[in-house]
């Protein structure tokens, strides 16, 4: 489905937006972003990957926004040194963040020392006592800041969106629906009776531009705070534990799973369904693959695949050797039994040179 836009942009407008050159006509006006197979003439889209110039070069496209070495096989292109980031700016023209201005509706509940100076409070939200919200937040319907919390400016709840009591979150932090800053953390102690519930008096706290999916949970420490840095981008039902540390800039992708005081290092990329056990230290720029566990520290820059999670080119010769273990299986019991008949061999021959060996004159 295209993106439309009222009015449009020249493509020279559109250029100048993401910082690229044209090479064709300047004065097309644009009405829509779409993708490359669906795009028309008054549409532009975006060439990234080197998979689809087939694609781009049957696409009716009006203008595409292509790397800098890319032919422009005879139509308008914007050429861009990176043309995915030139797609999401291009968006954003079509599509800027509506002013959702100041105000908290009738059927929404602040309680009386709350603060929500320029903040949008939609219906049926809930601000809880001693809690502030910085300027141009939005709280959709259904969100919840608990009490004493603690929100930066321009941060936005979803619907059904929640932070408890006592956590902080940073400026420009986004909350898609249903996920739970602060939360208890899953903390028991065994006993001959039962589990019993440590309390979990700690907090959490997000830095600043981070962004939780929807379903996905930053729980509480026990004691002290569970931290999220600057920048990361958290996916959909994602568990970050208590006590936990996230770095900077991170990126943990739909059901990966972080323990409770493990530490994550700037730009440490989980991917989906990965995991990392507890109380260990995840190095910086660490890349994790889809469904791997991580087990154990790992240095900076390291990429790790597999469970137990190992090195990731071990791991993809491991994956390869897989299928054929049942082959391999089968020629080792061969190959011990020729094994085994040799030696049954080699104990007759024994036997029979023994029996004749010349015997030493009386």
């Amino acid at each position: 489905m295209s993106a439309v836009a009222q009015d449009g942009w020249t493509v020279g407008a559109i250029a100048a937006a993401v910082g690229g050159t044209v090479d064709g006509d300047a004065t097309l006006r644009i009405r829509a972003v779409a993708r490359l197979e669906t795009a028309g003439p008054s549409d532009i889209a975006f060439l990234s990957n080197r998979r689809y110039v087939r694609v781009y070069r049957e696409s009716a496209a009006g203008c595409v926004l292509v790397d800098e070495a890319q032919a422009a096989d005879g139509r308008t292109v914007v050429r861009c040194r990176d043309p995915y980031l030139a797609f999401a700016k291009t968006l954003e023209l079509f599509h800027p963040a509506a002013d959702a201005g100041a105000g908290v509706h009738p059927c929404a509940v602040v309680e009386p020392d709350a603060i929500v100076e320029g903040v949008r409070v939609h219906a049926l939200a809930y601000v809880g006592p001693g809690a502030r919200v910085g300027r141009r937040g939005v709280l959709h319907p259904h969100s919840y800041v608990g009490a004493g919390a603690v929100l930066g400016e321009g941060c936005v709840l979803m619907a059904g969106a929640v932070v408890q009591a006592g956590c902080v979150l940073g400026d420009r932090v986004i909350l898609n629906p249903g996920a739970v800053v602060g939360g208890d953390g899953f903390g028991f102690v065994p006993t001959p009776t039962g589990l019993y519930k440590i309390p979990q008096t700690g907090r959490a706290v997000l830095g600043n531009d981070v962004e939780l999916g929807a379903n996905t949970c930053v729980d509480r420490a026990a004691i002290g705070e569970t931290r999220v840095g600057d920048g990361t981008k958290i996916d959909n039902l994602v568990q970050v534990g208590h006590g936990a540390e996230i770095g900077r800039h991170c990126l943990l992708v739909s059901f990966a799973a972080v323990a409770g005081s493990a530490t994550l290092g700037n730009g440490v990329v989980m991917a989906m369904k990965s995991g990392v056990v507890g109380h260990i230290d995840v190095g910086d720029g660490t890349q994790i693959a889809a469904f791997a566990l991580v087990t154990g520290d790992t240095p900076a820059g390291s990429r790790r695949g597999g469970i137990p999670a190992i090195d990731q080119h071990a791991w993809l010769q491991v994956a390869v050797a897989t299928p054929r273990l049942p082959e391999l299986v089968q020629t080792a019991a061969e190959q011990q039994r020729e094994i085994a008949a040799l030696r049954t061999e080699l104990v007759a021959l024994r036997a029979l040179l023994e029996a004749n060996r010349p015997k030493d004159p009386a």
